[in-house]
C-alpha cells in the first residue's frame, strides 16, 4: 500500500512539473558585487532564452527598481534592436518596440544607443514585437535584450533588494498567435521569495565619515588589547 502511495505521488509531481514548465526564460544578470555609492552607477542585463519556443508575437518583461535609491539612466543604457533574425526578408523576427528604441536602430548597428522608457515610476518594460504578428517568430535561441544603467542617488543597507525582474507587472505578457499566452520563467542570481521576482545583490561602500569611525574603533580595540597584554 505504501509503495502504491509513493508511486502515485511521484506521478502527481511529474504531472505538476510538466503542467507548470515554462516555455521561455528571462534572465536578469545582477552583476553582484558592484559598489553602491551615491553618485555612482550600477548595471544589469536582461537576456532571453526561447528554449526552442517559436510563435512569439509580442513579448514584455519588467524590471522593477527602488526609485528612492536609484534613477534610471536611459542615455547610458542599450537595447538590442532586433532578435532571432528570420533570414532574408526577416519574417518572424522580434524587433524592439518604440518604447525600447524601436527598429531599425538609429545607427543601423542592431543596438540602440538609448534604451527602454519608464512604464511606471520604478518600472521599466522590455518590449519586443514580431515582424509577423499572424505567425510570430520562426527562429529560436539566446539573445541579449537590454543593458540597463542606474544612477545611485542614495545609500542603502547592505542586502536591500534594489532591482528586480518580473513577468507579471502591468503591461508584461508573452503572446502567441490566436491570443494564446506563454508563461515565462525567470532566472538570475537569487530569488527573494516573493514568487519569482529576482533580487539584485550589491556591496555597500561606507560613507567616508563612517569608514573613519570604523577605523578608529578598530585601532582603539587594538590599543586596548596591547595594553592588556603588557599588564600581564
Amino acid at each position: 500500500m505504501r509503495l502504491i502511495v509513493i508511486n502515485l505521488l511521484a506521478v502527481a509531481l511529474l504531472s505538476f512539473s510538466a503542467g507548470t514548465a515554462s516555455a521561455i526564460l528571462f534572465t536578469l544578470d545582477g552583476l553582484d558585487g558592484q559598489s553602491l555609492t551615491p553618485g555612482g552607477q550600477v548595471t544589469v542585463t536582461v537576456e532571453l532564452d526561447t528554449e526552442t519556443t517559436v510563435g512569439i508575437t509580442v513579448m514584455s518583461s519588467g524590471v522593477l527598481f527602488d526609485d528612492t535609491k536609484l534613477t534610471y539612466n536611459p542615455g547610458a543604457s542599450q537595447a538590442t534592436s532586433y532578435l532571432l533574425y528570420g533570414g532574408r526578408g526577416g519574417g518572424g523576427f522580434l524587433k524592439a518596440a518604440q518604447t525600447c528604441g524601436g527598429y531599425p536602430s538609429p545607427g543601423g548597428q542592431g543596438t540602440n544607443s538609448g534604451s527602454c522608457q519608464l512604464a511606471l515610476p520604478g518600472q521599466i518594460n522590455v518590449d519586443y514585437v514580431s515582424a509577423d504578428l499572424s505567425n510570430g517568430t520562426q527562429n529560436t535561441g539566446m539573445s541579449m535584450l537590454v543593458t540597463l544603467v542606474f544612477d545611485v542617488i542614495a545609500s542603502a543597507d547592505d542586502g536591500t533588494d534594489l532591482i528586480w525582474q518580473t513577468a507579471t507587472a502591468p503591461g508584461n505578457v508573452v503572446g502567441q498567435p490566436g491570443g494564446e499566452k506563454t508563461f515565462p520563467s525567470l532566472g538570475g542570481k537569487a530569488l527573494d521569495g516573493t514568487g519569482g521576482v529576482m533580487a539584485f545583490d550589491h556591496t555597500i561602500v561606507p560613507e567616508p565619515a563612517m569608514a573613519s569611525l570604523a577605523l578608529a574603533a578598530i585601532l582603539t580595540v587594538g590599543g586596548l588589547r596591547r595594553r592588556e597584554r603588557r599588564r600581564i
